[in-house]
C-alpha cells in the first residue's frame, strides 16, 4: 500500500500473507506469510517480486513481529524462537 492507503499490489492466494510480520531492510521486505515461510521481497508498485524464500517456522499460526539487530533476524512461531543471520545485499 502507498502511504495514502492505495493498494499497490496483492499476492492473491499464493502466498496468502494473512497475518505475517514484515520489516523493511536495506530497501527490501522480509515478510512471513503467517504460516511457515519467510520471504525476501523487492518492493515494486508493478507487482509482487519475491527474491527468495525459506521455511523457517513450523506450520501453524505465526504472526509475531520480526526484529532485526546487527544483521540477525529474530523470528518465532508458537513453539520456538530462531535467530537467523541475514547477509547484507550486494551492491
Amino acid at each position: 500500500m502507498s502511504m495514502d492507503g492505495q493498494v499497490r499490489w496483492k499476492t492473491g492466494e499464493e502466498p496468502p500473507f494473512v497475518r505475517g510480520g514484515s520489516i523493511l531492510v536495506d530497501g527490501l521486505l522480509l515478510s512471513t506469510d503467517g504460516n511457515k515461510m519467510l520471504y525476501l521481497i523487492e518492493p515494486d508498485p508493478s507487482g509482487f517480486k519475491p527474491l527468495a524464500s525459506a521455511q523457517l517456522l513450523e506450520e501453524g499460526t505465526n504472526w509475531a513481529p520480526l526484529a532485526l539487530a546487527d544483521g540477525k533476524l529474530l523470528i518465532r512461531d508458537q513453539k520456538q524462537l530462531k535467530c537467523v543471520v541475514v547477509a547484507p545485499r550486494s551492491r
